[in-house]
């Protein structure tokens, strides 16, 4: 694409991680979060850098776009978003494209409304009820991705131990879930997005919801993140005084079986 004029930046602090907030990111720009090529309508993907910066790009009759959103983090672990925008607008037609998009302050609105979805989805998925986070080595020649390597350590099919998991999560904390193992699922949690660095498990119910952060990044140890909001604080708050002992104990488990071979462990989820 041809160099074009700049046309602004709009930005905004979240209080929550890059890796949190980039999630956000795909969840309100994507129609499908684990596939950051489903941009909205008018826009093609140019570039995707987790955690860093996402690109589109587009035209039409009466203008050639591009729009980058840039996430940089500070000491305090909040993420600075910028949305930057380039446009030429040629011809005639061009020129009242833009005075409509540009000049009435439409694009502004629209952008400044994408930061505020951003940054509202972001601090939703951090200020949890209850939140844990275990760390556990990588080999450093293991390079699969975060959802292979999830994938790979819970297995297809629940050994006897998956299977009380399963039934816990189901029956004692209420959750729906999906298939043990599909496209879409793992452990019966939705994927809510994917990428080479990490996964997030989204799981629903009447009495809470969950969400799962697995991070494997640049031979740094994997972290395993756990967040649970509660619906019902007393009634959700009594459940999971009982299960998060529990989890506690499960959760380092199942991130060392992310790191490392399957067969150093035996059966899936046992």
């Amino acid at each position: 694409m041809k160099r074009l004029p700049y046309i602004d930046e709009h930005a905004i602090t979240v209080n929550a991680s890059r890796d949190d907030t980039w999630s956000a990111l795909l969840n309100v720009l994507c129609r499908d979060s684990r596939d950051p090529t489903t941009v909205p309508i008018g826009f093609v993907l140019h570039e995707a850098r987790p955690p860093v910066r996402f690109a589109l790009k587009g035209r039409h009759p009466f203008a050639i776009y591009r729009l980058v959103f840039e996430l940089a983090q500070d000491r305090a672990q909040r993420t600075h978003v910028r949305a930057l925008t380039w446009a030429d607008f040629p011809g005639v037609h061009g020129k009242a494209y833009r005075a409509l998009v540009i000049g009435t302050g439409a694009h502004r609105v629209v952008v400044r409304g994408m930061l505020k979805r951003i940054a509202a989805k972001a601090v939703c998925a951090t200020e949890a009820d209850y939140t844990d986070v275990f760390e556990a080595p990588v080999s450093p020649d293991d390079e699969r991705s975060a959802e292979q390597a999830l994938r790979d350590a819970v297995g297809n099919k629940p050994g006897t131990g998956g299977s009380v998991i399963v039934w816990i999560h189901r029956h004692v904390l209420g959750l729906r879930l999906g298939p043990y193992s599909s496209p879409d699922h793992i452990i019966g949690w939705a994927i809510e997005s994917s990428d080479h660095d990490q996964v997030v498990l989204t799981a629903d119910g009447p009495l809470m919801r969950g969400r799962l952060t697995l991070r494997r990044h640049d031979g740094q140890p994997a972290t395993l993140t756990t967040r649970v909001h509660y619906r019902h604080d007393i009634a959700a708050g009594a459940v999971w005084t009982v299960v998060g002992p529990l989890h506690r104990a499960v959760a380092p488990r199942l991130l060392e079986r992310t790191g490392a071979p399957l067969e150093r462990f035996g059966s899936p989820a046992s």
